[in-house]
C-alpha cells in the first residue's frame, strides 16, 4: 500500500514461449492486456518488479523517482518500477508498496 489512501496494481506478466520474449506479441500483451485495461479501469498506477532494461519501453521508470520503495529491502531500485496511469493522482504516490502475502515466497 502506498499511503493509506492510494491503491494501485502490480503487474505479473509471464511469457511461456521463450521465442515470444521481447517480441511484438509480448509488447501487445503487456500493453493491451495490462496497462490499457488498468488505465481504463481507473487504476492510478501500476508497479512491476522486473528487468530494468525491458519495462522502460512501456513507460515504466524506477519507483524511487516517485518516492515509492519496495517492501523487500534486497530488491534493486532499478528493478522496482512504476507506471503512472493517472497523472492527476501522481502526488499521492509516496511510501512503501506492499504486495499481498502470496508474493513473499516468490521474492
Amino acid at each position: 500500500m502506498i499511503r493509506d489512501d492510494a491503491a494501485g496494481d502490480a503487474a505479473a506478466v509471464r511469457i511461456v514461449n521463450e521465442e515470444a520474449f521481447g517480441s511484438p506479441l509480448e509488447a501487445a500483451i503487456v500493453d493491451a492486456a495490462g496497462t490499457k485495461r488498468l488505465r481504463d479501469a481507473g487504476a492510478p498506477f501500476v508497479i512491476v518488479l522486473g528487468h530494468p532494461e525491458y519495462y522502460p519501453r512501456f513507460g515504466f521508470e524506477p519507483a524511487a523517482r516517485h518516492g515509492v520503495r519496495c517492501q523487500w529491502p534486497d530488491v534493486p531500485d532499478n528493478a522496482f518500477m512504476l507506471l503512472v496511469l493517472d497523472p492527476e493522482r501522481e502526488a499521492s504516490l509516496a511510501g512503501t508498496a506492499r504486495y499481498r502475502s502470496e508474493f513473499d515466497a516468490a521474492v
